[in-house]
């Protein structure tokens, strides 16, 4: 029974995830993704956004069909889609990214070599780095409140209001990796108690 709940509170996350990400990149679906994705992930490249929304659709839909006994497969599906759902997300980001008038390659900032590192550790070791992110950014959240109270300026107060809003949304997604990814280890740790 307890695996039946997690199995179901687990599809319904996923499913949520999957709206917010429709709802949230609506204006995106006929932008034309060029990025090549894992075979594992989609089955085609170069296509737009709604198709991989499509194809998120339809490995949800085969984790709903799988029942409890198909253990093995519903990991398979569920980390299929979770990684299917970090590799879109990534590439509308880079899609949203203006271009420029020289292609360069691209040169990872440190941010973007950790967030590389941190994606490929095993999940618990992943957690531990998302709560060390949401600490950071939590501080940073505090730092940035502490200046506005002691900004002088309108001008300052709108550049750091600015800087606020994007930590905040920084710390949101944080959260939301956070809450899926032990989502993920609860259902995981079930199938292993039995």
């Amino acid at each position: 029974m307890k695996n039946m709940k997690n199995h179901t509170a687990l599809l319904n996350q996923l499913n949520q995830y999957i709206i917010e990400l429709e709802q949230h990149y609506a204006h995106l679906k006929q932008k034309t993704l060029y990025n090549k994705f894992d075979p594992m992930l989609f089955s085609e490249n170069f296509q737009t956004v709604d198709f991989y929304l499509n194809e998120m659709q339809q490995c949800l839909q085969q984790l709903q069909r799988l029942g409890e006994q198909d253990r093995v497969q519903f990991v398979f599906f569920s980390e299929k889609l979770v990684s299917q759902y970090t590799a879109l997300q990534d590439a509308i980001r880079l899609l949203q990214k203006p271009k420029s008038a020289v292609e360069n390659k691209p040169i990872l900032n440190k941010r973007d070599q950790l967030r590389q590192q941190i994606e490929l550790l095993p999940p618990r070791e992943k957690l531990v780095k998302y709560y060390e992110a949401l600490q950071a950014l939590n501080d940073k959240l505090y730092t940035q409140e502490n200046q506005l109270n002691l900004a002088s300026s309108d001008m300052q107060k709108k550049a750091i209001e600015q800087q606020i809003n994007i930590t905040k949304q920084r710390r949101e997604r944080c959260l939301n990796a956070i809450e899926l990814l032990e989502e993920y280890l609860v259902f995981k740790d079930s199938l292993e108690d039995d």
